[in-house]
Order: structure tokens, then sequence, then C-alpha cells
């Protein structure tokens, strides 16, 4: 090569050890979670530390895998299902939206408000960080929708947050609107609270049985 030649850039090689588990993980939890079983807690392990680029989360990562793959029952499930995603927050956001995915879909299954609401507001960071304000509402309007059915219950200070939640998010989003509907609501919900009325912690607080929705 002469020296008028343009010099040559070099990207570096992006590599990975599954590119099963990297197809998957772009088709939500379920199927991600379909190969990891069939992959196993080693061989998922070091995928995700091999996408994160740190060994060192390897040692972490092999239990904490193989005891999502060896839950038995509900709790074990809600447990391991929350380690791993909480994990999964130094590989990058999309292993992490995958595992926090995961973690709702189990706490929706067994009712758990607690573990759902973890869920919901970490989902909300990682939406909100990447710049999808509307999204960050949404995950929060889908949990005070799930927390209005019938059977389904929390505490009252975690449908607090995502009434709090959703009016910055509208006010972030320049629609007054939908903060001042969701400000109201918040409100009627407060009396609840004061007044100690037991629709603050299990069923459905409001008299119109219509399901919360998301601005445009």
């Amino acid at each position: 090569m002469s020296s008028a030649d343009p010099p040559v850039t070099r990207l570096p090689l992006t590599l990975t050890t599954s590119p099963r588990l990297d197809a998957s993980l772009h088709q939500g939890w379920e199927a991600w979670s379909t190969v990891v079983r069939n992959l196993g807690a080693s061989a998922t392990a070091l995928w995700l530390s091999q996408r994160a680029g740190d060994g060192d989360l390897l040692a972490a990562l092999v239990p904490a895998v193989a005891a999502v793959l060896a839950a038995e029952g509900a709790d074990e499930e809600v447990e391991s299902r929350i380690e791993l995603a909480e994990l999964a927050e130094a590989v990058d956001d999309l292993v992490a939206e995958t595992c926090w995915d995961g973690v709702l879909v189990v706490a929706r299954a067994v009712g758990d408000g607690d573990a759902l609401a973890e869920a919901t507001n970490r989902l909300a960071t990682i939406a909100e960080a990447d710049g999808d304000v509307l999204t960050a509402a949404e995950r929060h309007i889908a949990f005070l929708n799930w927390r209005r059915e019938p059977d389904s219950s929390s505490d009252s200070d975690a449908v607090a947050t995502s009434f709090e939640e959703i009016v910055r998010l509208a006010e972030h989003d320049r629609n007054p609107k939908a903060a001042a509907i969701y400000t109201f609501r918040y409100a009627s919900f407060t009396r609840l609270v004061d007044r100690e009325d037991v629709r603050v912690v299990v069923g459905d607080w409001e008299a119109d049985g219509s399901p919360y929705e998301a601005w445009q």
C-alpha cells in the first residue's frame, strides 16, 4: 500500500457464543427462555457475560440462570427471575427488558403485586432511558389496570408510585390533558387511602370499570 492510499479502518469483530440466544432475544421472554432451557445454565451465563464484555459476571450468572431453570413453585420462580433480571441490567437494555418481562409473566400468573410493581418500575425506567416516554407510561398504566382487576392486590404505595410516574411522564411528553386526567384520578385514589378504604389494596377503586388508556 502506498502512502497515498487511504488508511484502512478495521472494525472490531462482534462475536457471540450463541446465535440462537441472540435471535431469540428479539422474540421475547418465552422464546428466549426456551433456548436458555435447551442450552443450560453454563452456556447461557457465558453468552451473557460475553455480551456484557465482563468476564467477572460469569461467577454470579451461572447460579442465577441455574436457579431460574430449577425453580419449583411460585415463590422460587419469582425470586429467581428477579435475581437474574437484576444481573441482566449489567449486560444491556434488551437483555434486561427481556428478563424483567419474564418477571412480569410469572408475577401476573401468581398475583404477586410486589414483584409486578418492581418489574413495572424497572421496565419503565429502561423505556424512558431509551427515549420512549409513552412506552414507559404504558408500563405503569398496565400495572394500574392489572391492579384494578377484582382479585388483584398490592401495597397502596405501588399504586401511588405508578400514578406519580404517569403524571410526570405526561408532563415530560408535553401532554397537559393526560397529566390533568391522571392527577385527578390520583387525587381520588388518595382520598380513599385517607379513608382506609379496602379498595386501595385490593380490587377496583374506580366507579367506572373502563380500563385506563395512554395518550396518543
